[in-house]
């Protein structure tokens, strides 16, 4: 899902995407011209594989999400952690989603067995 930042207001715009079983809601807000920040949560259950044994198993899903997204390189006296650039004047909302899941698939999850031994 794909929103122009000249159409995001002040005031904010609700969104709703999702990928697989994950659900990814909430409201973007301009912040200024080329900023606006993206408040939201991820819902669901994700596919992952256990970092020890490498066996497949199921994550729980339930992720508060605090972000901004700059049109173009982000450059401010401000400075922010968690900025994602775009560069085709929308906010990409299956880009940002998809980056948050590789990420929780990339951590140190462990499956019931081997968090038990």
């Amino acid at each position: 899902m794909k929103i122009s930042f000249k159409k995001i207001p002040a005031s904010g715009v609700n969104f709703e995407t999702s990928l697989e079983q994950i659900k990814f809601y909430g409201k973007l807000e301009k912040k200024s011209k080329n900023l606006v920040r993206c408040i939201g949560k991820l819902e669901g259950t994700l596919l992952c594989q256990c970092a020890r044994c490498g066996d497949e198993m199921t994550l729980d899903v339930n992720e508060e999400i605090d972000l901004f997204a700059s049109e173009g390189m982000y450059q401010s006296g401000e400075e922010l952690i968690d900025v994602v650039e775009f560069f085709e004047e929308t906010v990409d909302l299956d880009t940002i989603l998809l980056s948050e899941v590789e990420t929780m698939k990339s951590d140190y999850n462990y499956c019931f067995t081997c968090k038990e031994n």
